[in-house]
């Protein structure tokens, strides 16, 4: 093999690579994420609740408990935030997968073939993802660059990097 080619599939190679860490690196973001919302919605209803119950509040409090019960159940029911948390982790079980098996082919070893059912297992797994949130998936991409040991091309703007991230889908 060339040294040409060499470096052509070395390129491919690391494409794959960076193309499934950064995608384990975003389902296990939203992940946390999703776990954190469900949390402070269960924790605002039991507070609530708790109020609620208790009866050591005024009507017009007691009264609101039950407006934050309802409004925060509704929120958790309707988004799903703790199916997306599962749906997010079997995602990030995938992309993990992926990642060992180009391991353990290793550095040295692989072959164009191997490099194509890669990306064929990518594409497959990314076929049923939800649509990406581009802020998150920048994040990531940045950090799986540096973790990878490359150098990126354009780096976030401060906002993007710290923003915090609502609208998730």
């Amino acid at each position: 093999m060339s040294e040409e080619e060499y470096g052509y599939l070395w390129r491919r190679r690391y494409e794959v690579v960076l193309r499934a860490l950064m995608n384990r690196m975003y389902y296990q973001e939203r992940q946390r994420i999703f776990e954190c919302r469900e949390g402070l919605i269960k924790a605002a209803s039991i507070f609530a609740g708790s109020i609620a119950f208790a009866k050591v509040a005024e009507p017009l409090i007691i009264q609101w408990c039950a407006i934050i019960i309802t409004a925060t159940s509704t929120i958790s029911l309707v988004f799903g935030y703790g199916n997306k948390a599962r749906d997010s982790i079997k995602r990030s079980a995938e992309w993990a997968q992926l990642e060992r098996d180009i391991e353990l082919v290793g550095e040295r070893y692989f072959t164009e073939d191997h490099i194509n059912q890669w990306l064929s297992r990518a594409n497959d797994i990314e076929a049923g993802e939800p649509a990406a949130h581009r802020i998150l998936l920048e994040r990531c991409n940045e950090r799986a660059v540096d973790a990878l040991g490359g150098k990126v091309e354009a780096k976030l703007g401060i906002f993007r990097r710290y923003v915090p991230l609502v609208f998730i889908p």
